[in-house]
């Protein structure tokens, strides 16, 4: 589908000439080059493929793409559906050094374009790509594929024994990017030392911005030793934020990671640790740490908690209120109804008919609590620690991992 649409965006691009194409459009811009590159004008003066090509690179030094979709902003997880002492790490942080990555797309005006979201097309780093950073961070800091940390963390092949294979208990996240930029590399010749072929590589600029989720779940321990899970949950915290550190202030993600590219700098945003199941207010009068509140979601208007629809909208049957019983209701308390409190109506309708009726009509599970709620009793005990650059979360994961130690002896 993708071929055919170029092969009809292509001669159209070029019988236009490229003098009128918006360069916003690199779809435009693409199929207009490879055009110019299959009738032999590769290298023809000022109307040639490579002078479109440069072109393009003067007006895409650094490009803004807006706000990123509702689909793609940072997770919002739920430890309380998870094992005990399952934790994540999530913050937002700002690039140092450009970023740069190879995708697979073979159609670009550029050889090197960075890797995108298929849908939305905006940069991205994919989860696989942050476990192999992280692995790398580790393995640089002396941590060998075989010790049993490091498999119990991101799991074993199951090449040459299946039955023993497992996909660790790390969990990453995507992060995605709302700005692009162009980065040269231009060889040089060795004896004349001067470039002249130099080589566009598409990146994300200095400056950007991102977010950073991963999650530590023990799966493979329900069910065994609590003390010993603990124990190791702890060193497996310990170590996890020494190796995000690392990754992003010392040894990068990315491509041409040993030339300086991908790093960030030492400040985040939002910087957090959430330990799901330890009671962390306890633990504080032992350990003289003060006790953070779990970071709360931002809650559109029209919901009073996640999943729970707010009283104005919901009917004497816990139905979704009709439009006109909404309106009455702002008529009531003096309020008008007009362009914004439709917009929100409209939304709050939406997203009944997509989740609210759903969750409305599951049964309520009685009888006996299950045994692993019966660990941490409603509600849902959080510990969390917040840190404003990289050099701290080491010192705050280190609080959280002797409380879990001493959890562990205390069972």
């Amino acid at each position: 589908m993708k071929s055919d649409y170029y092969a009809v965006l292509g001669p159209k691009e070029y019988e236009n000439g490229f003098q009128g194409i918006d360069y916003n459009d690199v779809d435009a811009a693409t199929a207009c080059y490879h055009v110019l590159v299959a009738t032999d004008h590769k290298d023809d003066r000022d109307i040639g493929a490579n002078a479109l090509r440069s072109e393009w690179a003067k007006k895409r030094q650094k490009v803004d793409m807006g706000q990123l979709s509702d689909f793609l902003m940072p997770p919002l997880i739920d430890l309380s559906q998870l094992p005990l002492s399952s934790f994540y790490i999530q913050f937002a942080f700002k690039l140092l050094k450009p970023y740069i990555s190879r995708d697979d797309n073979q159609f670009y005006i550029v050889d090197n374009p960075i890797v995108r979201d298929k849908v939305f097309c905006y940069p991205m780093v994919r989860a696989t790509a942050w476990k192999g950073s992280l692995r790398h961070a580790l393995w640089q800091m002396g941590n060998q594929k075989e010790d049993e940390q490091i498999r119990r963390l991101f799991g074993t092949a199951n090449d040459d024994q299946p039955e023993e294979g497992n996909r660790g208990r790390l969990y990453f996240y995507p992060t995605f990017f709302t700005q692009t930029g162009l980065e040269v590399i231009n060889p040089h010749d060795r004896e004349r030392r001067v470039g002249k072929n130099p080589i566009l590589i598409e990146s994300v600029p200095i400056g950007a911005t991102g977010t950073f989720t991963l999650l530590y779940t023990p799966l493979d321990c329900v069910g065994k030793d609590w003390a010993e899970t603990c124990q190791q949950v702890a060193q497996d915290l310990e170590l996890t934020t020494k190796g995000v550190e690392a990754l992003f202030t010392i040894y990068g993600f990315g491509a041409k990671t040993s030339s300086g590219f991908g790093l960030a700098e030492d400040k985040v945003h939002k910087g957090t640790i959430v330990v799901g199941g330890l009671n962390y207010e306890i633990e504080s009068s032992v350990t003289e740490t003060a006790s953070f509140a779990p970071p709360q979601p931002d809650l559109p208007r029209y919901l009073a908690a996640t999943g729970q629809l707010h009283a104005d909208f919901v009917s004497e049957t816990g139905n979704l209120k009709s439009e006109a019983e909404y309106q009455r209701l702002l008529e009531v308390r003096g309020q008008t109804y007009g362009k914004k409190e439709k917009q929100l109506y409209a939304k709050a309708k939406g997203w009944w008919e997509r989740e609210g009726q759903y969750l409305a009509q599951q049964p309520q599970e009685s009888g006996s609590e299950p045994e692993l709620v019966s660990e941490a009793p409603y509600p849902y005990p959080l510990a969390c620690e917040t840190f404003g650059i990289f050099a701290d979360m080491p010192a705050k994961a280190e609080k959280l991992a002797n409380a879990l130690r001493r959890r562990g002896g205390d069972v």
